[in-house]
């Protein structure tokens, strides 16, 4: 049942309350304090009361002077920010609080309470925090990507030196409270869009369709820079944001794009087949003339195999049998292969094909195929000709021979060596005495000479018209011979043009015995003969 005892709400809440409370008298010594004061400083009431609080708490500092001021001013004074208490069991206490003089209706200070609070754990959580905040703070610092923060009406909160840097044109505007639009108009008074070829307003409008539209990943063009963007946003409506320089990155593909399109140019260009395999026979590119070849397109023909194209089973069989031996001994292989085109007609194709050995050792086939069609077919035409004219040149050589046998027989029949008598020989030249004659008439009137051991030799010339300084040069030059060989020449048959032609030359003929007529000539022959004897 309840008492009906007055109760001393005063004391009651001294008592209850949760912080702890102590009851100091003018010269700081305890009165009385609460349980929760007990529990703070590990001792009892009866223990603490009558001893200063300096003594019982030992804070740092000392409330010995700020005890004074409350006490002159008759005002509350709060203790210094996080008092440390260094209690009797060696802990140490953060604590924050305040002394307030009790003063009564007759301005006599009564007490002084002091009013305690253990912020300890708070404390260390706080300072834990700011810590943690430094090192978030130092990592945000420490990255090579911006990394900003806007509030959920654009406003810049937060940025790194890294997200600056990523934005010299922009540095200005980059300002905590500035919104994202003043941060973009400033870089577009400073031409950062002027590579767009939009105007200042169609830029900014770009730019914040894209700042509000995050979880995209997207790469941007600010001047001689890209940018890789990637932005997320918050429960609250702010916007979380990185920036990433990749303007090596973009640089490179735009390279590699550029060889790549200059590879396409090439092969687009040269006028050969080529092709490159991987080790299941899948195209990895083509040139245009393979393509063209079985009338498709270079993007066609890549990923399928031959076996897809329209070759002869003939065709596939030897394309795999050059495959294999290049894979197997990892050398250049090279054919002359016909090649069946998809409107039947065939192509001849000089093919190499080598090993193609990637740094990861990854091995394709590498082929490069020449059409000599045109080659082959003039090489035949060639052969056929070449034919032809063997077959001509054994027919002309048959003539040749033939003729060659004629003109033998009618140089022996024109220039006949006769044996009119013994020891005389006659000769009777008919037709035009050239080189080629002479020499045979000579070579073959010595050779009687000496097999008949004949004394004269006569050339009857009756049968020449006409006689020229070579003819002339011939004739004296036979007789010259015959005499070096002990016989005499005896030139006869000159008629009367002939020695004109002679006289008129200038051909000398002392020594060389003439007649007018082979007949007068082998008479005195024939008389000298027994005088010899």
């Amino acid at each position: 049942m309840p008492s009906d005892a007055p109760v001393d709400l005063y004391s009651l809440a001294f008592t209850c309350s949760v912080d702890p409370l102590l009851l100091l008298d003018e010269s700081g010594r305890i009165l009385a304090l609460n349980p929760a004061a007990e529990r703070l400083a590990s001792t009892t009431g009866a223990t603490a009361r009558g001893r200063h609080v300096d003594e019982v708490l030992r804070p740092d500092p000392p409330l010995g002077a700020l005890l004074e001021q409350a006490l002159r001013d008759r005002a509350p004074r709060a203790l210094p920010p996080d008092v440390t208490l260094r209690l009797a069991d060696e802990r140490v206490v953060l604590a924050e609080g305040h002394l307030s003089p009790l003063v009564d209706p007759a301005g006599a200070c009564a007490a002084v309470l002091l009013a305690l609070r253990d912020v300890t754990e708070q404390r260390r959580a706080e300072q834990a925090a700011r810590e943690h905040g430094a090192r978030l703070h130092a990592a945000v610092e420490a990255l090579d990507v911006g990394f900003v923060i806007y509030d959920a009406e654009d406003r810049l909160c937060f940025f790194n030196t890294a997200y600056r840097s990523l934005y010299p044109e922009c540095a200005a505007a980059i300002q905590v409270g500035n919104t994202f639009e003043d941060v973009v108009r400033e870089g577009c008074r400073n031409g950062i869009h002027l590579h767009s070829g939009l105007s200042e307003d169609e830029w900014v409008a770009g730019r914040i369709a894209d700042h509000r539209r995050p979880g995209d990943v997207y790469v941007r063009r600010f001047g001689d820079r890209w940018i890789t963007i990637k932005g997320s946003r918050l429960a609250d409506g702010s916007f979380v944001g990185l920036r990433i320089d990749t303007t090596e990155i973009k640089e490179a593909e735009l390279a590699l794009e550029r060889e790549r399109q200059f590879i396409r140019l090439v092969l687009d260009t040269i006028p050969l087949v080529v092709t490159v395999k991987d080790r299941e026979g899948r195209m990895k590119l083509v040139s245009k003339a393979y393509a063209d070849l079985y009338e498709t397109t270079p993007d066609g023909a890549v990923g399928k195999t031959i076996s897809d194209m329209p070759p002869s089973h003939a065709e596939l069989s030897v394309i795999s049998e050059m495959d294999q031996e290049v894979l197997a001994r990892m050398e250049r292989v090279s054919r002359v292969q016909p090649v069946s085109r998809p409107n039947g007609k065939v192509r001849w194709m000089s093919i190499i094909k080598v090993p193609l050995v990637e740094q990861d050792g990854t091995t394709h086939i590498l082929a490069i195929g020449t059409d000599i069609t045109a080659q082959r077919e003039h090489e035949e035409r060639m052969a056929a000709t070449i034919a032809e004219l063997e077959r001509q040149k054994e027919a002309i050589a048959d003539q040749l021979a033939v003729i060659q046998r004629q003109q033998a027989l009618i140089r022996a029949l024109s220039t006949p060596i006769l044996q009119v008598a013994e020891g005389v020989l006659a000769v009777p030249i008919i037709g035009a005495l050239d080189g080629a004659r002479a020499t045979d008439v000579t070579s073959k009137l010595l050779d009687e000479v000496v097999r008949t051991g004949a004394r004269f030799a006569i050339i009857d010339v009756t049968g020449i018209e006409s006689v020229d300084a070579a003819t002339a040069d011939h004739l004296v030059r036979i007789v010259r011979a015959i005499r070096l060989l002990g016989a005499s020449g005896v030139l006869t048959g000159i008629g009367p043009a002939v020695a004109q032609s002679m006289c008129g030359l200038g051909v000398d003929l002392s020594g060389v015995t003439t007649h007018g007529n082979l007949r007068a000539g082998i008479e005195v022959c024939l008389r000298a003969l027994p005088e010899r004897r």
